[in-house]
């Protein structure tokens, strides 16, 4: 091969690559065959993009726990008969067995602590370089890790490796079919959705771990119902008379850290490798004290622990001396970043003054990063700074936003959180005046109904919030808003129009009522949409899609179907997008036949516009109406549907050209230097409804008397989508904007391309628009 190297043997095959066996001037080396008979020609290059980032990689790391690349280890050959060269590697061979094989090889024999404690430490340690220099591996896994003779382990196998540069490109190897990383070992936001973070290779090498300790693949264990993994039960111990208590404590502590590796979300993970680092080169010297003076300082620790818990807590964004605010519990008042896309050099330091009490230092950095970077998280924790620095007395409230690291979740959190931010600012700039100030709590659910309850559970215990504005979709919504009704904690939506939130109220009081909401009910959109294809499009016969386990989704439908039919309309087919037996191109094909003349899209809102709906967008080429809810309302519907539907008609409860010369479309538009979506529009009048709610209370109030105050019939609040009252079960009552009783609350806006060639919604002004 080459010039150089005599294959001696095979050594071994996967989806990447054949491995060989192969002499150069007496020595052994192991050659890497590039394998790609399994891949399409549209994804060979990127198939052939990362072998070749492999070599690049292990040409800058030299560690003897990461093989070496053979000097010109990598090389292409080329064949006069054949277009396609062989790309080849040639790199150290490591003696010795992968740990799958040597764990086969161990049976039941149980594995010494003080092994596993060495090696796990040795591989977070090669780990640590790898981050340092700037790659994850991506794949990590017990038959991608070498074990010397000597003792040493490798990491081998960066096929999968990717420059942390690249991160945000990632979709690209999900949605051209080159899956990385392996099931059992890679995290969800790897596999699902092509994202990678220093805490993935994290979490598969705890996976690694746990599968040592057990002896089962990780897939083999069961999951409690949060999806946790329940190994500690099928770990095998060394008989109990060989662990004295220092390494009971021991064995206890690495547990932890193995669980803390492994979390599902990966922000509960450890930040990075530095973090495990400084968690294993902890010293215990318990040894050295006598166990009934270890006792003794225990409970006397228990007692002074348990009086400053009491005495000196944090409430919400009360901080009071020498209690620290809690770090990475997706809950922040300046303390911590919970929107990892927008941080700079004084954001980062401005966190850190925050959270040790430094409010004076904090708002002055925070301010400089302001300066630089316009977003919205940033106003929140310089105003709350400010409160804190000049020692005003503020009202509490928070805000639960889907923050994850999902990219259209965060988009979806910065809107929500630019009209929460800037209710808060106006207000606070009033500090002369009024002698009194607004401090908000960010909270991010992640999208997701569990952790919603568990955010729920969280702020009701904390006495400072007096109202929570969120959650963002109607199904997280739905799973936490009996928490906050049980705790008499109000719960103000901007942004979730589930019907059944509606009902959450009947038959109760409305003082005695927790929940309010300032967007309508699904009924309008569904009712506003089926009068828009009858009297207005000519339409007869909708194809409707929906998604059967979104909350919000069979909302819209059910009351559309009814209200459709009602006006002499006809559903004559209706397609799940939940289903994961289906085309796009058929279903709309099927609707055709069917004589569908209008499609009724309404995807799950859940800050990701679903790939099943923009496949419909697409499929439909222009020869279909379609319309849908705000979950349309979404950039990557924009992107997709390009020259294909222009037209494409979306109800929303707010677009900034219907009243564009209020005082909210100006001052918004300068702020976040940009036209702002509806869902800013709203959470910026939820904002200032809790405000005008809160402007009545003393600032000893509580949060049931925020409640109190909202079900005065005499309460009411001048929002930009106009004049915001609640009717007996919370609801906003029906109030237009500038009291004109011909406009509609909710708005009809098509696509069409502006007078600079690009697309963007408009308000639907006629029939022949």
């Amino acid at each position: 091969m080459n010039q150089r190297y005599r294959i001696t043997k095979r050594l071994g095959k996967g989806g990447f690559s054949r491995t060989f066996e192969v002499e150069y001037e007496n020595s052994h080396y192991v050659l890497k065959v590039l394998n790609l008979s399994p891949f399409t020609e549209k994804v060979r290059q990127k198939v052939v993009d990362l072998f070749k980032r492999e070599a690049n990689v292990l040409q800058f790391l030299n560690h003897p726990g990461i093989p070496k690349i053979h000097e010109n280890g990598y090389f292409e050959l080329k064949f006069s008969n054949y277009p396609e060269p062989l790309y080849c590697l040639v790199m150290e061979k490591v003696d010795g067995l992968n740990l799958q094989e040597w764990l086969d090889r161990q049976g039941e024999k149980p594995l010494p602590f003080e092994e596993i404690y060495k090696s796990f430490k040795q591989l977070v340690e090669i780990l640590d370089l790898v981050h340092e220099r700037g790659y994850f591996h991506r794949d990590i896994k017990p038959a991608n890790i070498m074990l010397r003779p000597d003792g040493q382990l490798v990491l081998i196998d960066f096929g999968a490796v990717r420059d942390l540069a690249q991160t945000y490109l990632q979709h690209d190897d999900i949605r051209n079919g080159t899956q990385i990383g392996s099931p059992g070992y890679a995290p969800q936001e790897q596999i699902h959705y092509g994202e990678t973070v220093a805490q993935s290779d994290i979490f598969a090498l705890g996976r690694t771990f746990v599968h040592l300790l057990t002896r089962l693949h990780p897939l083999d264990i069961p999951i409690d119902k949060n999806g946790k993994l329940t190994w500690r039960n099928k770990v095998l111990l060394p008989p109990k008379n060989e662990e004295g208590a220092i390494d009971k404590l021991r064995w206890y502590n690495f547990q932890n850290l193995l669980d803390a590796t492994i979390e599902i979300d990966w922000r509960r993970r450890p930040k990075d490798t530095k973090v495990l680092l400084r968690h294993l080169n902890k010293k215990l010297i318990l040894h050295l004290i006598p166990y009934k003076v270890i006792a003794i300082f225990l409970l006397l620790g228990i007692g002074i622990s348990t009086g400053n818990w009491y005495l000196n807590g944090v409430n919400g964004c009360s901080k009071i001396s020498y209690r620290n605010f809690p770090i990475g519990d997706e809950i922040s008042c300046g303390e911590e970043i919970l929107i990892s896309n927008f941080w700079n050099k004084e954001k980062k330091q401005g966190v850190v003054a925050f959270a040790k009490g430094d409010y004076v230092n904090g708002s002055r950095l925070l301010q400089l990063s302001l300066n630089k970077q316009r977003d919205p998280e940033t106003l929140i924790y310089l105003n709350n700074a400010r409160v804190k620095a000049q020692k005003i007395k503020a009202y509490t409230i928070a805000v639960v936003a889907p923050i994850s690291n999902n990219q259209d979740s965060i988009n979806s959190s910065l809107e929500i959180l630019r009209g929460v931010a800037q209710a808060q600012n106006e207000f606070n700039q009033k500090y002369n005046k009024q002698k009194i100030g607004l401090k908000v709590l960010i909270a991010s659910d992640n999208n997701r109904p569990r952790i919603a309850r568990k955010i729920a559970n969280y702020l009701v215990q904390k006495r400072d919030i007096l109202a929570v504005i969120g959650h963002f979709t109607s199904d997280t919504t739905v799973k936490a808003i009996d928490i906050y009704q049980q705790n008499k904690l109000l719960l103000i939506s901007a942004t979730a129009t589930s019907e059944d939130l509606s009902k959450k109220c009947l038959n109760i009081e409305l003082k005695n009522c927790f929940f309010r909401r300032i967007v309508s009910s699904d009924s309008i959109t569904a009712k506003t949409l089926a009068s828009y294809l009858i009297n207005q499009a000519d339409k007869q016969k909708a194809a409707v899609f929906y998604n059967k386990n979104s909350n919000y989704s069979k909302s819209l439908r059910n009351v559309f179907n009814i209200e459709f039919n009602n006006g002499g309309g006809e559903v004559v087919e209706e397609f799940n997008l939940s289903d994961p037996h289906w085309h796009a191109d058929y279903v709309i094909a099927r609707a055709k036949r069917n004589n569908a003349d209008a499609i009724v899209l309404f995807p799950n809102s859940d800050g990701l516009v679903s790939n099943k709906a923009l496949q419909v967008i697409t499929a439909a080429e222009k020869k279909i109406l379609i319309v849908g809810g705000d979950g349309l309302y979404h950039s990557n519907t924009l992107r997709v549907v390009r020259q294909n539907a222009l037209g494409l008609v979306v109800a929303i409860p707010w677009h900034h050209s219907i009243n564009p010369n209020d005082g909210f479309s100006v001052s918004s538009e300068k702020m976040w230097r940009g036209k702002v979506s509806w869902r800013t529009a709203t959470s910026y009048d939820a904002t200032n409804t809790l405000i005008a709610a809160l402007k009545k209370l003393p600032i000893s109030a509580i949060s049931e008397d925020v409640a109190r105050v909202t079900a005065n019939p005499d309460f009411n609040s001048i929002g930009t989508t106009g004049k915001i009252t609640f009717n007996a079960n919370g609801e906003r009552s029906a109030q237009p904007i500038g009291g004109d009783t011909k406009q509609q609350d909710i708005h009809l806006v098509k696509v069409i391309r502006n007078t600079a060639g690009y697309l963007e919604f408009m308000p639907l002004l006629g029939t022949g628009d």
